[in-house]
């Protein structure tokens, strides 16, 4: 061998000669072109007679040449080793010997290992993840969805059955004038006395559903044009004062502001607005009792406040008042001819005028209803 192969492979090693490796110095970093842990080379003489090894040389691999370009072996331990064999040649092309190099397989398939590991663990627990947070996302997505279809069923059965009720009555009332052979004039103008009450109940529920149906697909317009809060709530209480002396109930207002208030909206919709809360303090407000309607404001908003002595909502029930159909006392709803769309109307109608509404109530104590919508400053 010549010397300048040491100086390639400082690690070669002739056979029948003792090697002993240089004691690690650490002044002095040596590269070798072989690392020991994984890889091996043999150089035998054209006869295939082992001549120097360096590496790690595996136990159990036949010393013996194999002249065969590219194999996998093994060793005692069944280790694979990939071994590559090429001839060697003198510059005048003279057979010289031959040259083998061979990697161990073992770091890939520890890490093939790994990898087996891995996705046999991780696998079933990224599905296990994965489907987990799909069924929390689809959850939380469909919850809105299934929200609304609730509300939907719900609305769908209180319409059919307040449709239902005045509809009842009107076909019972024309089947008991039917049964009688000889009606008497006042008999009849009671019966169509009776049916007139009826249908006007139901067109008024229809009207309400339409309007609602309106709001909801943001069909109606709202002009953009000032409205007075100041008459809106002086008409109204004006309006409503027979009605409170005819329940034994006083009626009264309470502005709070020096100017005019103005916003921007619908009058007849406010009014609507405001008259449905007036109805609805009456309705739940017993004899001697009173209902304030405030106008006050502030830095940015109209507030108006209608306040009752009434007999007050349970806390539990105050996320359901605003709801379609939905009454506090059935009973008395029903007496007064209320169907429970008053305050949902209310909420629709402030919400549609870029406001809110919202309540604050104590059993047997009263019920204040509050809105507040942005007003229009004036600059002096």
């Amino acid at each position: 061998l010549e010397p300048i192969i040491k100086d390639f492979l400082p690690n070669l090693c002739l056979v029948d000669t003792t090697c002993v490796s240089e004691k690690a110095n650490p002044k002095r970093h040596v590269l070798s072109a072989i690392n020991r842990g994984s890889y091996y080379i043999r150089l035998f003489d054209k006869y295939g007679r082992l001549i120097a090894f360096a590496g790690t040389y595996p136990v159990g691999i036949s010393p013996s040449l194999n002249k065969e370009y590219r194999q996998i072996i093994s060793d005692s331990d069944g280790n694979l080793y990939h071994q590559v064999s090429v001839s060697l040649h003198t510059l005048d092309r003279q057979d010289w010997g031959y040259f083998q190099v061979g990697r161990s397989f073992k770091d890939f398939e520890d890490y093939l290992k790994t990898v087996r590991l891995v996705l046999t663990l991780g696998m079933p627990i990224s599905l296990i993840l994965v489907g987990s947070a799909s069924w929390c996302l689809a959850g939380l997505a469909m919850k809105p969805i299934y929200q609304s279809y609730k509300q939907i069923q719900q609305f769908t059965a209180d319409a059919a059955h307040e449709l239902r009720t005045p509809l009842a009555a009107t076909q019972a009332t024309i089947e008991s004038a039917l049964l009688i052979p000889h009606l008497a004039e006042k008999d009849a103008r009671d019966i169509l006395e009776t049916i007139e009450r009826q249908n006007r109940r139901l067109t008024k529920l229809v009207a309400d559903l339409l309007l609602l149906t309106r709001i909801d697909r943001q069909t109606v317009q709202i002009p953009h044009q000032k409205c007075c809060l100041n008459d809106i709530v002086s008409d109204l209480v004006e309006e409503f004062t027979p009605l409170g002396i005819a329940s034994q109930l006083t009626i009264i207002s309470d502005v709070r502001v020096q100017n005019q208030l103005e916003v921007f909206g619908d009058s007849d919709q406010l009014y609507r607005l405001v008259s449905n809360l007036i109805i609805n303090a009456i309705q739940y407000t017993p004899a001697e009792g009173k209902v304030t309607v405030i106008l006050d404001s502030s830095d940015r908003n109209a507030i108006i406040q209608v306040q009752d002595t009434g007999i007050g909502i349970d806390l539990t029930e105050h996320s359901r008042i605003f709801d379609r159909f939905y009454r506090v006392n059935s009973d008395r709803s029903r007496r007064t001819g209320g169907s429970g769309l008053g305050l949902a109307i209310a909420k629709a109608i402030a919400q549609t005028h870029q406001g809110t509404i919202h309540i604050q109530s104590q059993v047997g104590v009263g019920s204040t209803l509050t809105i507040k919508m942005l007003k229009i400053v004036t600059h002096s």
